[in-house]
């Protein structure tokens, strides 16, 4: 089934221009409208899943166009694009049921991505068996940094080959959002996306999760189950941390990728099966290959697409605009008021390691959103650990100004307290890390955990984690 047709509103010839062009040169069908007479007649015609919204029209006005679109397609999902922003607005639009707001002019690339983000939220709404309604529309696909550009990329050129794609990266990084804008850019994208959580399925028995198993083959099981590679026939099978599968299931995943079929547990004959697999792991698969944990054929069999998710931490300016878009979403859900970082939190996120990663991120913002009573998060919002990092970030510009030399920062001051400043220093870089602090500083995390009892400022939180 091609793909449908994505429809763009917007009464200027050259923003209409601009944004046709974009989409069709990453390979999206389109069909434009200049009011919003003309793009109601196309939606009957061509039933978009997606349209892309100007709220200024010559016969009325966006907010109008996106109600009727709704009743015609309740699925549908309208992004916003405006010249004419505020928060108010962006807060209306997203009570209205809107997918997106954005600000005019808007890059091309960061257009793309948010339309990815859409069709890839289509396909978790299809699918809400598998998918939980809490996960963010956008997950890890939101952010302009050269880093993400590459991922970006990646994805575009992988999308239209049915080759397996090995996705990597940190807890945390937004490999499942990966995995489904890589499946919504697919030739199946109209086919089911079946996910698959190898980790929570390893202590039971992984091969009747995803292969399935006939009734009364095993104990306590008297129904028939249909796996996830069947249920994902015509579609995308979504592995995340295939490395948890025991040597078992590896031997059956390894016939589905030589036979495109499967064997259910207890089954005499093989089901012929056609799906495009996409696997992600936490782990470096070549480790777990060298361990002995990991089939080499099998590895070498997955990994035909490679796709690294890097870290928050090396993302830039991804943070805040990650940030900014989560809080509209969080304020909508919780049905409080908008809020907006201040200038001190940005720059805190931006100094920040994020060991949790987005999922990090978005826990700290939905509690901020709760628990904040004005219009505005701030320092004190944020957990202990990274209000102790500021403090001790403010701290360091104090004692050593930029233009000081090393000799006359350390004139009079004893080895004892330089110790305490560099371990300082290390910690604050190391976005309040312990364990990140003492890598850079070639000590054990212990070490400094003593330290700062010595001195009577143990780390806040616990030495298990310092995520929040």
């Amino acid at each position: 089934m091609p793909h449908t047709p994505i429809l763009i509103v917007d009464d200027n010839d050259i923003q209409l221009t601009l944004f046709n062009s974009a989409l069709n040169d990453s390979g999206l069908r389109t069909v434009c409208a200049r009011s919003k007479a003309e793009a109601i007649a196309l939606a009957i015609q061509h039933k978009p899943r997606i349209a892309l919204v100007d709220l200024v029209l010559p016969d009325g006005n966006g907010n109008d166009l996106i109600a009727a679109l709704q009743a015609q397609n309740p699925n549908i999902r309208s992004i916003v694009i405006t010249a004419h922003a505020s928060v108010d607005r962006a807060i209306e639009a997203m009570r209205l049921g809107v997918f997106d707001f954005l600000i005019k002019p808007v890059a091309p690339q960061i257009l793309l991505n948010t339309v990815t983000n859409a069709r890839s939220d289509c396909h978790r709404s299809i699918n809400t068996t598998h998918m939980t309604q809490d996960a963010p529309p956008l997950g890890g696909l939101i952010g302009s940094s050269d880093a993400m550009k590459t991922v970006y990329a990646t994805i575009r050129a992988v999308a239209g080959s049915l080759a397996t794609v090995f996705i990597t990266g940190e807890n945390g990084t937004g490999k499942a959002q990966c995995a489904e804008a890589t499946h919504a850019l697919s030739t199946v994208s109209d086919g089911p996306f079946i996910p698959v959580n190898c980790s929570a399925i390893a202590d039971r028995y992984p091969g009747g999760e995803i292969f399935g198993h006939i009734a009364g083959s095993l104990p306590g099981h008297d129904l028939e189950k249909v796996g996830a590679a069947e249920q994902a026939h015509g579609g995308t099978l979504f592995l995340d941390e295939v490395c948890e599968l025991d040597a078992t299931a590896q031997a059956q995943l390894l016939q589905l990728l030589q036979t495109s079929s499967v064997t259910p547990h207890g089954a005499g004959t093989p089901r012929n099966v056609k799906v495009r697999i996409i696997c992600a792991s936490s782990k470096d698969p070549m480790e777990q290959v060298k361990l002995g944990q990991f089939r080499a054929d099998l590895y070498y069999r997955l990994n035909v697409a490679p796709l690294h998710l890097p870290p928050l931490r090396d993302r830039g300016k991804d943070v805040i605009e990650i940030a900014e878009a989560m809080v509209i979403r969080y304020a909508v859900k919780e049905k409080r008021p908008a809020r907006l970082l201040s200038q001190e939190v940005k720059a805190l996120f931006l100094s920040y390691s994020w060991p949790g990663n987005i999922r990090e991120l978005m826990n700290l913002l939905w509690h901020c959103v709760v628990v904040s009573n004005d219009h505005s998060i701030d320092l004190r919002h944020m957990p202990h650990h990274m209000q102790d990092m500021h403090l001790m970030q403010e701290g360091v510009k104090e004692k050593r100004p930029a233009q000081v030399g090393l000799l006359e920062y350390i004139q009079g001051k004893t080895l004892a307290e330089i110790e305490r400043e560099v371990i300082e220093i290390a910690i604050a870089r190391a976005g309040g890390s312990i364990p990140l602090a003492s890598k850079s500083l070639g000590v054990s995390p212990s070490t400094i955990y003593r330290k700062l009892e010595t001195w009577g400022r143990p780390a806040r939180g616990s030495r298990k984690s310092d995520i929040p």
